[in-house]
């Protein structure tokens, strides 16, 4: 079981019930049906608390488990995903796992290093490698550039 666990923010926007049409989080990404369709954010992954793990539900698919073996849910609070644990009455803010500053870190670089190769400043970079912000397309790709890796590495 993994500390780590991707969540999928999903928007439906047509369903045939009107109640369902709303923003949430789920562990799978979304699927079209007859009854409501919409979309993912293609998922992120995030950090879960010390003593809750993802593994396997009962019928195979992705859960979130409390040290107890019981399991969890997920939903968003104020756009971030909230980790639920009923039994223990308890709920956490879910931090992303924060990939760009990782693979700074691994090439060795600081934060100023970085920011000056790419003609930014330190706050800019603090704002892509803490989530609050994305670069455009051109700026990710040579983030890639310089630490060696791919623009989808850091999703």
């Amino acid at each position: 079981m993994s500390r780590i666990v991707t969540i999928y923010k999903t928007v439906c926007y047509s369903a045939q019930s009107p109640d369902r049409e709303l923003e949430s989080c789920s562990l799978l990404p979304w699927r079209n049906t007859d009854e409501a369709n919409g979309t993912d954010d293609g998922g992120r992954d995030y950090v879960l608390p010390a003593h809750y793990r993802q593994g396997k539900d009962a019928s195979g698919g992705p859960a979130v488990f409390a040290e107890n073996g019981r399991p969890c849910r997920v939903m968003l609070h104020d756009g971030r995903p909230l980790l639920v644990d009923e039994d223990r009455q308890l709920a956490f803010l879910l931090e992303p796992v924060k990939k760009m500053a990782s693979y700074r870190e691994a090439a060795g670089l600081t934060r100023e290093e970085m920011a000056s190769r790419l003609g930014v400043t330190q706050k800019e970079l603090f704002e892509w490698e803490n989530l609050e912000k994305e670069p455009d397309s051109k700026t990710l790709a040579r983030i890639a550039e310089i630490l060696g890796c791919s623009p989808g590495d850091f999703r």
